[in-house]
C-alpha cells in the first residue's frame, strides 16, 4: 500500500507508468507552484535526475523506458535493502533540496503552511492531505519540521513494517 502511494505521487500524468519526466518534473511543478524560476529548482532537479538514473531506471525490467507499478513494487524494497546507503544519500539530497526551497522564511525548518504548500505543489494532492500528515510528523510538537524529522519520516515510510509508524503519514493517511 505504501509503495502504491509513493508510485502514485510520482506518476504525474496518471498513466500507470513512471518515466523520467514524471520524476524530474516534480521540480518543475514545484517551481510553478512557488512562483520561482526554473533555475531556482536546479539542485532539486539534479537530485531527482540522479534518483531516476540510479534508482528508478534500474527498476525498468522490460527496458521500455518506464517503470510500471509491478516493476516498482518488485524492485523498490529489494533496492532499499541492497543499496541502502547510496539510496538514502540520494533521497536525503533530494529532501534537503526541496526543504530548502520550501523554507520561505529561511529559518531552516518547515512550518505547517510551508510543508503543506511544498508537498501540494510537488505532488498535486489536496492540501488537507499534507496538513494532516504534518500533525503526525511533527515529533516534538513544536509546529515545525526539521530536516532530521523529514529525513527520518521518509526513511520510516520506505522501510518500516510498523503500520502505526509516524513516517507512514508522509504522503498523507494510508
Amino acid at each position: 500500500m505504501k509503495l502504491d502511494r509513493s508510485f502514485d505521487v510520482f506518476d504525474a500524468d496518471r498513466d500507470g507508468r513512471l518515466e523520467k519526466s514524471d520524476v524530474v518534473g516534480v521540480s518543475d511543478r514545484l517551481a510553478e507552484s512557488l512562483g520561482v524560476a526554473a533555475d531556482d529548482v536546479a539542485e532539486l532537479r539534479d537530485s531527482l535526475e540522479d534518483l531516476w538514473n540510479t534508482v528508478f531506471a534500474k527498476m525498468d525490467r522490460d527496458g521500455d523506458g518506464a517503470v510500471d507499478r509491478q516493476e516498482f513494487r518488485a524492485s523498490f524494497r529489494k533496492r532499499i535493502i541492497t543499496d541502502q546507503n547510496r539510496i538514502w544519500d540520494r533521497i536525503r539530497r533530494m529532501s534537503n533540496a526541496w526543504t530548502q526551497l520550501g523554507d520561505r522564511d529561511g529559518d531552516g525548518m518547515l512550518s505547517r503552511e510551508e510543508y503543506t504548500s511544498l508537498l501540494h505543489g510537488m505532488f498535486r494532492l489536496p492540501r488537507e492531505t499534507f496538513d494532516e500528515a504534518f500533525r503526525h510528523l511533527d515529533v516534538n510538537g513544536d509546529g515545525q519540521l526539521s530536516r532530521d524529522e523529514i529525513s527520518a519520516a521518509m526513511k520510516e515510510y520506505y522501510t518500516s513494517e510498523d503500520h502505526t509508524a509516524r513516517g507512514n503519514q508522509f504522503f498523507g493517511r494510508l
